[in-house]
């Protein structure tokens, strides 16, 4: 018996051609003429030329710099883009005063130095003047290399200032500070001239000149007190190479103290240069005797004690005045005339 359900009915042929037959193509509209610009409005006037001083349209971020300002002082305006740029239209009536307060705004602003973190200071140069002095330290270290006669009276440098370990823990604390004007050759001495100049110079640019040579002073006499104190009797010194590694040190402490709080690689690169010369240099010895790593160890902790104080002080107060330059200086050249001095006398 044939299945007459309606689902297996055959197709019309006739249903499946008309399924087939695409559409009519719609009517193409005949082009009309463009809209008309409604810029600028009757009554506009467009001062982006006279506010920036030169032709084409402004930038993005000199068009917000407009609508704020012009805002601020509820001057209608309008802003449109051109291309990539921005013009500005004002009423016709109130163009002077937009054009007064644009420009007002312009010179307070050129007036501001407007602060920029990643900017390096600006710094004169203070090499010449580091220079200079250690060249007058070197001649008067020379003249400390032998012996020397005044108003009759013989007087061996070495013997009354060079660092000796007992004497000091008996009193004589002044060797810490007149051991570092004595030497043990030109060899020695040259070398430690050299080192000195680089490394202050380094340290001046950041601190000036006086307080650079006060820091450096300073860690020097701290290196040599500490040597003895923690080593004890028995210890013969001499030599400017505690001092340099103080201003080693200091160096390192002032720029970690630019750069606080240290928390990237980047930032505490200044004190890992500073220890990776410690390591290099600091194996050098002197008057021929056993290498110091003590005093160059205990002079270059000194000098990063004290340039880390140094560095926070002048981040919060800035650098010192050329006034206060010189009486960092003079404190320093004071206080060591007056070691030698009470040497002396001694």
């Amino acid at each position: 018996m044939p299945d007459t359900h309606p689902l297996f009915e055959p197709a019309d042929p006739r249903e499946d051609a008309a399924a087939t037959q695409r559409p009519p193509a719609p009517k193409r509209l005949p082009r009309t003429a463009p809209r008309p610009s409604l810029w600028p409005r009757p009554g506009q006037r467009d001062i982006t030329e006279e506010a920036t001083g030169k032709p084409g349209p402004a930038t993005a971020i000199r068009a917000r710099e407009w609508e704020m300002i012009l805002a601020s002082r509820a001057i209608p305006h309008s802003i449109r883009r051109q291309g990539s740029g921005y013009r500005l239209f004002v009423p016709r009536r109130r163009a002077v005063e937009a054009l007064a307060e644009l420009a007002g705004y312009a010179a307070e602003r050129a007036a501001i130095v407007l602060y920029d973190p990643e900017a390096e200071p600006v710094r004169p140069p203070v090499w010449p003047a580091v220079l200079a002095w250690m060249g007058l330290l070197t001649a008067a270290w020379g003249f400390m290399l032998g012996e020397t006669v005044v108003f009759g009276r013989r007087i061996v440098w070495k013997s009354l200032g060079a660092g000796d370990s007992a004497l000091m823990l008996a009193g004589q604390w002044q060797r810490a500070a007149t051991a570092l004007c004595l030497h043990a050759d030109p060899a020695h001495l040259f070398g430690n001239a050299a080192s000195g100049a680089l490394f202050l110079s380094l340290l001046c640019r950041e601190t000036g000149l006086g307080l650079g040579f006060a820091l450096t002073l300073a860690a020097g006499v701290a290196g040599n007190v500490l040597k003895v104190l923690i080593q004890g009797p028995g210890m013969h010194f001499l030599g400017a190479s505690t001092a340099v590694f103080g201003a080693l040190g200091a160096l390192g402490g002032v720029r970690l103290a630019n750069q606080w709080p240290p928390l990237t690689f980047r930032r505490s690169a200044p004190a890992g240069a500073a220890l990776m010369l410690l390591a290099m240099l600091g194996a050098g010895g002197e008057d021929g005797m056993a290498v110091d790593l003590a005093g160059h160890l205990f002079g270059f902790a000194s000098g990063a004690a004290l340039g880390l104080a140094a560095g926070f002080w002048l981040k919060r107060r800035g650098e010192p005045g050329t006034a206060a330059q010189v009486l960092w200086g003079a404190l320093a050249f004071l206080s060591l005339a007056a070691a030698w001095g009470v040497a002396v006398v001694r």
